[in-house]
């Protein structure tokens, strides 16, 4: 093999191992911008999911109390 193959197949090489590293950026990008909505989107819903125990756990402690007295009353 002479220096000038060697040369030029190790910079086909280098120019295809680029390639591959820009295509893998861009989908790292993608999935990066992909996990940031989902971020949000898991934020809001835990929110959402500590909202609705609050209210249940009011519920489960207030209404039986409010259901006695009215019972009491009557």
């Amino acid at each position: 093999m002479s220096v000038e193959r060697y040369r030029e197949e190790v910079t086909a090489r280098l120019v295809k191992l680029d390639e591959r590293q820009i295509s893998i950026f861009k989908a790292l990008q993608r999935v990066d911008k992909q996990l940031s909505n989902m971020n949000g989107k898991v934020e809001k819903h835990s929110i959402d999911i500590e909202r609705i125990k609050t209210y249940g756990s009011f519920a489960v402690l207030i209404v039986p109390i409010i259901a006695s007295i009215i019972i009491k009353v009557i």
